[in-house]
């Protein structure tokens, strides 16, 4: 009886030990799965933030790019209305010089139509570059074959008031 009484009490030890050795390793499994999911948590956050600060990055270097296109424009239109005051300086010293010539008063008054469409066509180019996409580029298309068209009619009529 004894025997039998020993052996229970060391076969519910035996199965207490290894009740506890289970309970320790599903803590350990538990305490891995913990750490594993923190880190995956971690390298979702850092991923996110890096992410997040490509794209902020990418953001501002559009942003650069739209204002440089926006001040590149800018510099362009006054450097054409700058042309275009000079080109209606030199017209109204023609006139001056040949009101009395028909012809050359056909011809400035020519010129000053197409200086003053060139200057309602930059105009409107202007407008063009204040509505840009992310790129930095107009919506509207510019409408450079209409300038070229316009300069190189003023250009001729410049010429043609020279000659006179």
């Amino acid at each position: 009886m004894e025997q039998e009484a020993a052996r229970i009490i060391q076969e519910e030890e035996r199965l207490r030990a290894i009740e506890e050795q289970r309970r320790r390793e599903a803590e350990a499994t538990e305490r891995a799965r913990i750490a594993a999911e923190q880190q995956r948590r971690d390298e979702e956050a850092r991923a996110r933030a890096e992410a997040e600060r490509l794209r902020r990055e990418e953001e501002e270097r559009r942003e650069q790019e739209r204002l440089a296109a926006v001040a590149a424009a800018e510099a362009e239109r006054l450097e054409k209305v700058e042309r275009i005051e000079t080109l209606e300086q030199q017209i109204a010293a023609i006139e001056a010089d040949t009101v009395q010539d028909e012809a050359s008063m056909a011809i400035l008054q020519e010129a000053i139509l197409v200086a003053e469409e060139l200057l309602e066509v930059l105009t409107a180019e202007q407008a063009k570059y204040e509505n840009t996409d992310d790129q930095g580029n107009t919506v509207e298309p510019l409408s450079k074959d209409l300038i070229a068209e316009l300069e190189a009619r003023k250009d001729n009529l410049v010429r043609q008031a020279q000659s006179q």
